[in-house]
């Protein structure tokens, strides 16, 4: 048996509820998926399949309609939202899940679903509850940390020598951390940031999906300040087992301070003080463990977990129609599942 529910239904959440803590996590509850609804990336949605045993099976995802193909009816293709998500179940039976993914699968050929792309999650490490027709690649490596050793035992086992100079440098520049609600200050701090990596237009958030950050108890501002400027600024994630490093940014100009160092060690006390489990810090711009950003955050950890992404077709020749109609639009070969949506 299966249900679909939408963003503003309250049984979404209640489902989630249902399922062991360690695999509950923000980026699949209602009021995420609403977030980036307002942000214009689709319509939120949950897949809800389940038995009469108590077996359940979650998989939330962005429903968008493929336009401007001159297509012969309403098609669609279906996401994960920004972050990491995928299928969750508190069933490991095979024939359960196998029965879930075909369900779900009914469901994409009946709704004319073309293609499915899912960022899975690394902490929870799902990419493999899906099998059918599927490729799942490895992405990146990301870096995450267990705060249930103590602060102790992660300044001396975890926090690389080098990094631990670097965040005592800060504090000798003056530097402090504080709690912030200023998230106009964010904003231009981490649209500077966005700018100075070429970023795509898309991480340029809205108003919106500010505006449902600055209302929630799920997140946190930290700002670094130099006497009374802010110098780097950053948003967390705090739900159930984990803390997520989200968003981030500072002034170039004093990168020379540390500052970001101090903000994540700081983040990690705060963290574990409040009983989270795990600190997810995500991975680098690329794949490769020479990649700076990579390297910095795996300064403050030694443990690291693999991040895959999935791809599906469900209506090939449709898809192939799109990928070919993009190609011979844009004179190159596409690269992407869901290239066809690049204009």
């Amino acid at each position: 048996m299966y249900k679909l529910l939408n963003c503003g239904d309250e049984e979404w959440n209640r489902y989630l509820n249902k399922l062991p803590e360690f695999i509950q996590d923000i980026y699949y509850t209602s009021e995420y998926y609403k977030m980036y609804e307002l942000n214009g990336d689709g319509i939120g949605s949950l897949f809800v399949y389940y038995d009469n045993n108590g077996n359940l099976a979650l998989y939330p995802f962005m429903k968008n309609e493929v336009l401007g193909y001159n297509l012969d009816g309403r098609y669609y293709d279906i996401e994960t939202a920004y972050g990491y998500g995928g299928p969750i179940t508190n069933c490991v039976e095979e024939n359960f899940i196998k029965d879930f993914e075909k369900c779900f699968k009914d469901y994409c050929k009946k709704s004319n679903i073309v293609a499915e792309f899912i960022r899975f999650h690394p902490l929870i490490k799902n990419e493999n509850i899906f099998s059918k027709n599927i490729e799942v690649l490895h992405n990146r490596i990301t870096v995450w940390l267990d705060l249930t050793k103590g602060i102790e035992k992660i300044w001396n086992e975890d926090i690389k020598s080098k990094n631990r100079n670097m965040i005592r440098k800060a504090e000798k520049n003056g530097l402090s951390v504080e709690e912030s609600n200023d998230f106009e200050t964010f904003k231009n701090i981490y649209g500077t940031t966005m700018d100075k990596v070429d970023a795509n237009n898309y991480y340029y958030f809205n108003d919106n999906y500010y505006d449902k950050i600055e209302k929630s108890n799920n997140y946190i501002l930290l700002n670094v300040k130099k006497e009374n400027e802010v110098i780097a600024s950053a948003i967390f994630i705090e739900y159930g087992d984990y803390f997520h490093y989200h968003l981030a940014g500072s002034l170039k100009e004093y990168l020379k301070f540390a500052p970001n160092n101090l903000l994540l060690w700081e983040a990690i006390k705060y963290a574990q003080a409040k009983g989270y489990k795990k600190m997810h810090f995500g991975g680098g711009l690329t794949d490769n463990i020479d990649d700076n950003l990579f390297k910095f955050k795996s300064s403050f950890s030694k443990q690291y977990s693999d991040f895959y992404i999935g791809k599906r077709v469900h209506n090939k020749e449709i898809y192939n129609y799109l990928i070919s109609n993009w190609e011979e639009k844009n004179g190159k070969k596409a690269n992407m599942l869901l290239q066809y949506k690049i204009r």
